[in-house]
């Protein structure tokens, strides 16, 4: 064999042996990091359903914020459940098929009304009303009185965002595309029209009286009913209860009288409140005992003057009533009442 043969084999050997100590090293290396991937995705998995994890500067929010502006208030369970890490995720992808409650049914009903009724589709309309009590006049509450009621929470089991996560995501009906894309949603599926809707509600324009705003954050739901009420206030929401036929148990008792701001949880991928404040409201607790024995202290609202209110609003259709007289509602379990504290009369 030649010398120039000898050295081209043995060059040979060594390009084969240096390419099989590379392909040995890169099999290893994604071995390693398949197996990375694996044990991460087992620890967090990545359904529709999922936290959000936020860079080290940007903390989710606290307790800290609340007692800054409202020392002298309890933070309600129905807020306590959203400051809890882990106990809901931060966002959540499916939320069209949450509970059916009392905000989603006079909401659903609303976009009913603009898109149906101009047709004459009162059929269609009236299926619409609830089949149990959301609405009752002023004086219908008395001990003894029974009602089939459904307690449920209005929005979707999600926790609040960081304020500076919260203020970057857009928020109205012209960004819907931007929204549907940050979330991943298809632009027609059963989510992105329930976004539709819930944003579309944020821009109806205001009932005389009112004035709302959707807080898309904890810093913003307290800081709105702060200004509007101050920090002198008790902010109360109903406990939980299952649909099925409840009595007035005790006489009702008066919480507020002159101004409240109601907040309902929406139907959203992460937590928004639709808030507004209307002047002539009253707030009341009701103890109820359910057919079952449960024992439920719901809060119920009282708005005093109607006169302004569009004669096809949902309570007159149920209630059989004409604008003016008082109508009271029940509230679902998620939704927040503020409501100003009373001063203590002077003793002499």
């Amino acid at each position: 064999m030649s010398l120039a043969n000898s050295c081209a084999l043995l060059l040979l050997f060594f390009l084969t042996l240096s390419l099989f100590i590379t392909c040995s090293t890169a099999a290893n290396t994604i071995g390693v990091t398949h197996t990375t991937v694996a044990v991460s995705a087992d620890n967090v998995p990545l359904p529709k359903k999922v936290a959000t994890f936020f860079p080290s500067d940007i903390s989710p929010p606290t307790e800290k914020y609340w007692y800054s502006r409202l020392p002298n208030t309890p933070l309600p369970k129905a807020l306590r459940y959203l400051l809890q890490p882990g106990h809901y995720p931060s966002i959540n992808r499916e939320f069209a098929n949450e509970n059916v409650s009392a905000a989603v049914i006079l909401r659903a009903y609303r976009i009913r009304y603009r898109i149906r009724y101009k047709r004459g589709d009162k059929k269609s309309l009236n299926s619409a009303l609830p089949d149990s009590t959301i609405f009752y006049q002023y004086d219908d509450l008395h001990p003894g009185k029974r009602m089939k009621i459904l307690f449920t929470e209005s929005g979707t089991k999600v926790s609040f965002l960081p304020r500076q996560v919260a203020q970057s995501i857009p928020f109205s009906s012209d960004k819907v595309p931007e929204i549907l894309k940050y979330f991943k949603l298809e632009v027609n599926s059963k989510e992105a029209q329930v976004i539709r809707e819930e944003i579309g509600g944020c821009e109806e324009p205001n009932m005389e009286g009112e004035e709302k705003y959707c807080a898309t954050s904890l810093e913003s739901l307290i800081d709105f009913s702060v200004e509007r009420l101050g920090q002198n206030v008790r902010v109360l929401s109903t406990e939980a209860g299952k649909k099925q036929e409840y009595t007035v148990s005790a006489a009702v008792k008066m919480i507020g009288d002159h101004k409240a701001a109601v907040c309902h949880k929406m139907r959203y991928p992460y937590a928004v409140h639709y808030c507004h404040v209307i002047a002539d409201t009253e707030v009341d607790e009701v103890p109820l005992v359910g057919a079952d024995g449960t024992k439920v202290k719901a809060v119920t609202v009282c708005h005093l003057n109607t006169s302004a209110w569009s004669p096809d609003h949902m309570a007159f259709q149920v209630l059989k009533i004409k604008p003016g007289p008082a109508v009271c509602h029940f509230l679902d379990s998620d939704t927040l009442v503020w409501v100003p504290k009373k001063d203590k009369k002077m003793t002499p």
